[in-house]
């Protein structure tokens, strides 16, 4: 279901909540031996609108008027929403074993013991808030793995090869919008040049 929420999106106010940077979530992982990264299945379906707002998100089908109960993809603040509930949710693991960017959350500890516990904790904690995790998009006790548009492990952090693949396999650009396309790209792999 597709609703397009662009009224209702420039009636809203910014959400100023701010997400965290990048650059320091995946700084924090240096050093931890065994990692685990976690996405949340639908982030933004698992948190419930408030029922004076509901009826703002109404859209009429052949089955008559309805509205959202959870929030919606494509809602100004959903992002902001969703960092702010798992900030909260987090609030005593972050930093200390736990780095949480939206919806995809890094477990890390120095053994693998340690990571047991740390991953018990950290699941212990989703159960209570009954937040699900989508399976097939989580990666258990590894020493590497990509993570937002890095190469997290424990000897700090590498460019993603894919991102330097990407760059590579374009094609020469010959306007404006490719070139900032390209400059985009290089950007994010800043640190590394």
């Amino acid at each position: 279901m597709c609703v397009e929420f662009r009224t209702l999106n420039q009636a809203c106010p910014k959400n100023t909540y701010p997400l965290p940077r990048i650059n320091t979530i995946v700084d924090r992982t240096f050093g931890y031996e065994v990692i685990s990264f976690l996405d949340a299945f639908s982030g933004y379906h698992q948190i419930r609108m408030a029922k004076e707002d509901e009826e703002k998100t109404a859209f009429i089908t052949d089955f008559g008027k309805n509205c959202y109960n959870v929030m919606p993809f494509g809602l100004k603040n959903v992002g902001a929403t969703y960092q702010r509930m798992i900030d909260a949710v987090f609030r005593d693991q972050r930093g200390r074993n736990l780095e949480a960017y939206v919806d995809d959350i890094l477990v890390k500890s120095k053994t693998l013991e340690g990571h047991l516990g740390d991953l018990s904790e950290t699941l212990d904690t989703l159960q209570r808030f009954n937040l699900k995790l989508n399976p097939t998009k989580c990666t258990f006790g590894v020493a590497s793995e990509k993570f937002l548009v890095y190469l997290v492990s424990a000897r700090g952090i590498e460019a993603n090869p894919d991102k330097i693949s990407a760059i590579l396999s374009m094609p020469s650009p010959k306007t404006a919008k490719k070139i900032q396309k390209l400059a985009g790209r290089i950007n994010s792999l800043g640190r590394f040049i």
